[in-house]
């Protein structure tokens, strides 16, 4: 994955980038409400994808999060937990934390969007990838060959879930599911420089009536329809 990912900040911080008569490869974003299991989605959806694989066009599918934070770090030489931070915080608590300090870590919003932009687009460019979070929709919204997804589910059954995994009272689940479903937005709101319309996402399930697997192969139908493998 190190070797995978030093190639994808090659392309994306080099003059060389992509052939730009080839056809960016297929890629599939995942975006969540809190406390809808999209890691467990996103990795069942790579499984069978590349179970596929043998039928369809060949194509190595990758999940991909916590890597796109590795790359933005070494990019804006800054701690990873601080770019997770960030990314969390819904682009925000960092920036004016960073400013405010006036240190030699100093890195500017602008410079911010435009390195998870490119961290981002150039790992999408890679194609047979799917990005779970980190404002993926935002910087993907119109690039080509892409379905992206949407995981919701009512708050109720939502808080429900978060006290299960999270061994958390009601209450706690309560205020942390409001809490990371604003910065989640803001995040996404960030990268798009508006608010978020349903119209961003290509497609929404209900986490609470629908099985994972139900999820994973409706996914799969959908990108079958488009051609993407």
């Amino acid at each position: 994955m190190e070797n995978l990912l030093r190639e994808y900040m090659d392309r994306a911080f080099s003059d060389r980038g992509l052939d730009k008569s080839s056809t960016p490869g297929p890629v599939v974003t995942i975006s969540r409400e809190f406390g809808c299991p999209s890691k467990l989605i996103a990795r069942h959806l790579t499984f069978e994808l590349n179970r596929l694989d043998s039928i369809y066009k060949p194509g190595k599918w990758r999940c991909i999060s916590k890597e796109i934070v590795e790359a933005i770090a070494r990019n804006l030489e800054l701690n990873p937990a601080d770019v997770k931070h960030l990314l969390s915080s819904g682009g925000k608590g960092l920036i004016e934390d960073v400013l405010a300090s006036f240190s030699p870590a100093y890195v500017s919003n602008h410079r911010i969007r435009k390195t998870i932009s490119q961290v981002i687009t150039s790992i999408a460019e890679q194609g047979y990838v799917i990005i779970v979070g980190r404002g993926g929709v935002g910087v993907l919204q119109d690039h080509p060959a892409t379905i992206h997804v949407r995981l919701q589910a009512p708050r109720e059954w939502r808080i429900g879930q978060i006290c299960k995994s999270g061994d958390l009272s009601r209450q706690d689940a309560s205020k942390l599911t409001d809490e990371m479903d604003a910065k989640r937005t803001s995040l996404i709101e960030m990268m798009t420089g508006g608010k978020i319309h349903p119209c961003l996402f290509d497609v929404t399930f209900n986490c609470q009536t629908l099985r994972m697997e139900e999820i994973v192969q409706s996914t799969i139908r959908l990108m079958e329809t488009r051609k993407m493998f």
